[in-house]
């Protein structure tokens, strides 16, 4: 770890500026004491100190700073012409431009000081008399040598100190990246939103290639394809596979690819083209541009440029899914605070409501009372459940798949419901569409709570297969069986997850188990099947 010393921050370059101009017109003023000219050169001197005071005026705007560095080598160097030869203490002051240049700017700023010097005190040597000329150029010479060499010194100086010094802490250094993150995000015309940017590629795309209908795909972390965008929004999408075909064409050609037919199979003779434009990004590619028509195939030109809208759109995607990366891992210890204050709070208090309901229906002694006391209950039980629901979904970070998540509330509910779980889980690393997931892991979990509560069950077996044929969910139980679960009052949960499993293009049956017991069972569809 670096010391407190090393750490302390650095002066500020006004500072710097300030303290250098000052120890230079200090300089000159003692070299007029000990040559015992102060009287006759008092007035360099005095020039000087103005010079330092207007040079080191924290100007608004860039140029002209640069413009102050320019003028004070130029007046300094007028100065020492002026003066006369051997009386010339301002000469000290010639290293303090090139030094702060190179400080402030750099080697231009340094090059640029010397050489302005370097002009004016030729002029001036040039307007001497003959007699004082070999004096002129040698202390002149002298001088701006010694310019140079401390220039060219203060540049190493930066340097060495830009790469020894220590790094900023993480916190300072995340601070500076997400505070621009921020200002970039709110000044982008579309923002950061994948979605968006990703019709917005098609918008521009489609201005060059027309078609009949267009996707904007992306790589996710398994290595599949996922679509972001499609237009028009309600046709149907395509069967991808990023390892066969056009698309393994595009991506070995790095450059768009088009052929006859249509992109999920020949049909060469029906008049259909498509093509798949590459989004490529620093040498590699992040997804990809389908388009298709009816008619013939577009024109190389046309394709070339549909190729550098999409290199732009490449660009705005990838910003955005780092966004959400970002925007994931800022959430993460918010949702584990929001799922403590649910557990520790509300849920806490509704459970205990549902002992004193329970309490209040064993000693009352009237039936219509405890049966509205028993549907409080039951009411009281619903929210708990939804609360312990709501919980999971908070503290579900773990991205190791909706297999794992799901084997873990498994496990939990069963324990406390003293119940045996049977787990079954094949899950390859496959993509998954936006909202897919959410809706998989809450019908999941309503299936197993349901069970769990209404079924009286000893086991309950949980089975959980993902690959690309599809998505399979089935839970099982030996419990009461399907006439009871019909015959439930709040098949209101049944029909919560029918809708679900609608909303993600699934089919949900419930089936009466031979063994005895209920069957809930969930097909969905793969989007990307061998």
């Amino acid at each position: 770890m670096s010391s407190p010393a090393l750490q302390r921050p650095r002066a500020p370059r006004y500072v710097v500026e300030a303290t250098t101009r000052g120890l230079g017109v200090v300089a000159c003023a003692i070299a007029a004491i000990v040559t015992g000219n102060l009287r006759s050169t008092a007035w360099q001197v005095l020039a000087l100190i103005a010079l330092a005071i207007i040079v080191s005026i924290p100007f608004p705007r860039a140029w002209m700073r640069y413009a102050a560095f320019l003028g004070e080598s130029f007046f300094a160097a007028l100065i020492v012409v002026i003066a006369p030869a051997g009386m010339r203490p301002s000469l000290v002051y010639l290293v303090v431009p090139p030094i702060v240049a190179g400080f402030s700017i750099g080697i231009i700023g340094v090059l640029a000081s010397v050489s302005t010097i370097a002009i004016v005190l030729s002029f001036g040597i040039l307007l001497t008399n003959n007699t004082a000329l070999p004096v002129t150029v040698v202390e002149t010479s002298v001088w701006l040598a010694v310019s140079v060499t401390l220039g060219m010194a203060t540049l190493l100086v930066r340097h060495l100190q830009d790469r020894l010094a220590p790094p900023d802490s993480g916190y300072q250094t995340a601070r500076v990246l997400l505070s621009s993150l921020r200002d970039v995000a709110r000044t982008l015309p579309e923002g950061l939103e994948e979605p968006v940017l990703a019709q917005r590629a098609l918008q521009e795309v489609g201005a060059i290639l027309s078609h009949d209908r267009a996707g904007v795909f992306v790589f996710s972390p398994s290595g599949t394809l996922v679509e972001v965008a499609r237009e028009p929004a309600n046709s149907p999408g395509w069967n991808v596979r990023a390892d066969r075909d056009i698309w393994t064409q595009s991506a070995d050609l790095d450059a768009p690819v088009q052929r006859l037919g249509r992109l999920d199979g020949l049909e060469i003779g029906s008049g259909n083209a498509c093509a798949v434009i590459p989004l490529r990004l620093d040498g590699r590619h992040i997804g990809a541009i389908a388009i298709e028509r009816s008619g013939g195939l577009w024109a190389i030109s046309e394709l070339n440029a549909a190729q550098t809208a999409a290199d732009a759109a490449a660009l705005r995607l990838d910003a955005a899914r780092i966004f959400d990366d970002v925007r994931e891992l800022a959430t993460m210890a918010e949702r584990q605070r929001l799922s403590r204050e649910i557990h520790d709070g509300i849920a806490q208090q509704v459970a205990g409501l549902g002992m004193i309901v329970e309490d209040i229906v064993a000693r009352t002694n009237d039936p219509a009372t405890a049966q509205e006391l028993a549907r409080v209950r039951g009411d009281l039980s619903t929210m708990v459940t939804e609360l312990r629901l709501s919980i999971f979904d908070l503290r579900t970070d773990s991205g190791q798949g909706i297999g794992t998540d799901l084997a873990d509330y498994v496990r939990r509910e069963a324990d406390r419901s003293q119940v045996t779980a049977h787990l079954h889980i094949e899950e390859q690393p496959t993509s998954l569409k936006p909202g897919i997931s959410a809706q998989l892991l809450r019908i999941g979990q309503e299936a197993v709570i349901n069970a769990l509560r209404h079924a009286q069950p000893r086991n309950v077996w949980v089975t959980y297969r993902a690959d690309e044929l599809g998505i399979v969910l089935e839970v099982a139980d030996d419990g009461v069986g399907i006439a009871s679960e019909a015959l439930r009052a709040d098949s209101y949960g049944l029909m919560i997850m029918r809708e679900r499993a609608t909303s993600i293009h699934g089919e949900l049956n419930v089936t009466a188990r031979l063994e005895g017991g209920t069957i809930v069972q969930l097909a969905v569809e793969s989007q990307d099947p061998s």
